[in-house]
């Protein structure tokens, strides 16, 4: 088959995730460096959509300082957090408690066992309004209450989003793209940064169909997620089992969105994933969603279509492409699931 007209073919069965080093993305990466981690990068999209990020060049210590500071924040007083509740928020930024923004919203289902705090990028100098969805509208908790958290955030998604405009240039170079193809749609990327706070659970307390974080894809373009030590993540692969995802230190974990998918007309994987915290304290993670501006146009890239195998989607704009799984995932408290999520969920009807 033409792997290259994004024809699909035999998808590989991982049992644990490759690591691709970003590095030659930075400064003094030769051109066949980074041509060999964009050929790794394009293996890894198309088996499992998933992988370990090295050298993305955040400090361990800015992540220490990240989860510890997620941490006091969740520990606040109910009352404290409740006043920054996302339904105060236009843009749906701020906390999201146990059972979401709309606790019931669920039905029968039982919610997951989370809760979130969501935030935005700062307005870059220049930065047109048309796309900017979310930026410059976070909600911060008071300096008084958490002195420095505010701070601290704003610095490290500025630097998550220097790691996503590299990591948008490897996965250029991964479809046969000019390696700058991205880079004006990544100027001034969407997406949020998210705490998710996991409280530990006795395991004989869950319910069937409880999770931390249920079995779901992301919506977005792709996710760079940091986790704590305390692991609990999975992901499905192709063969239909479970995997899991533990901590490696000094790396984060990148999967492909539905957006992404989209993008390269299915040739690269949206992959289910879950949560359930098995350790004997709080875990938290902390997801980069990230997309390119809201005003870029998502139809299939050059390359990812060919005879017999045409477009599958209509073009649509990036931020409309997203907006009506966050739209329901917003009502019920729970992970959206679209059509090519539960067909797969129904092929292992075990996973949720």
């Amino acid at each position: 088959m033409d792997e290259h007209r994004g024809v699909a073919h035999a998808r590989k069965s991982l049992t644990r995730l490759p690591v691709i080093d970003l590095a030659p993305f930075g400064d003094g990466g030769s051109a066949g460096e980074r041509r060999a981690v964009a050929k790794a990068l394009r293996e890894a999209c198309i088996d499992i959509g998933f992988f370990y990020l090295a050298g993305h060049g955040i400090a361990p210590a800015e992540f220490d300082a990240v989860i510890a500071a997620g941490h006091r924040f969740f520990e606040l007083l109910l009352a404290e957090k409740t006043k920054l509740h996302s339904n105060n928020s236009t843009a749906r930024l701020g906390y999201r408690p146990f059972g979401g923004p709309n606790p019931g919203g669920s039905g029968d289902k039982s919610p997951d066992r989370k809760e979130r705090f969501h935030m935005a990028r700062e307005v870059l100098p220049g930065e047109p309004q048309e796309g900017r969805r979310d930026a410059g509208l976070s909600q911060w908790p008071d300096e008084r209450v958490l002195p420095g958290f505010a701070a601290l955030m704003r610095a490290h998604i500025a630097r998550r989003c220097d790691v996503a405009r590299r990591l948008a240039r490897a996965f250029a170079l991964s479809l046969d793209l000019a390696e700058d193809a991205f880079d004006q749609i990544y100027r001034y990327p969407g997406g949020s940064v998210v705490l998710n706070y996991y409280p530990r659970i006795a395991r004989d307390s869950l319910r069937d169909g409880e999770w931390s974080f249920s079995p779901h894809a992301d919506y977005n373009a792709f996710t760079l997620l940091y986790q704590d030590a305390l692991g609990g993540l999975q992901v499905m692969n192709a063969a239909g089992d479970w995997i899991d995802v533990p901590f490696l230190p000094g790396t984060m974990v990148v999967n492909i969105g539905d957006l992404f998918q989209r993008w390269t007309n299915d040739l690269y994987t949206s992959t289910l994933h879950r949560v359930l915290n098995q350790g004997d304290a709080a875990r938290i993670s902390v997801p980069h969603f990230a997309s390119p501006n809201g005003a870029a146009m998502i139809e299939c890239l050059p390359g990812c279509a060919g005879p017999g195998n045409p477009p599958r989607y209509p073009p649509i704009r990036a931020e409309d492409c997203v907006a009506a799984s966050l739209a329901e995932a917003y009502r019920t408290g729970l992970p959206a699931l679209g059509a090519k999520t539960q067909a797969r969920l129904g092929a292992n009807p075990g996973g949720a």
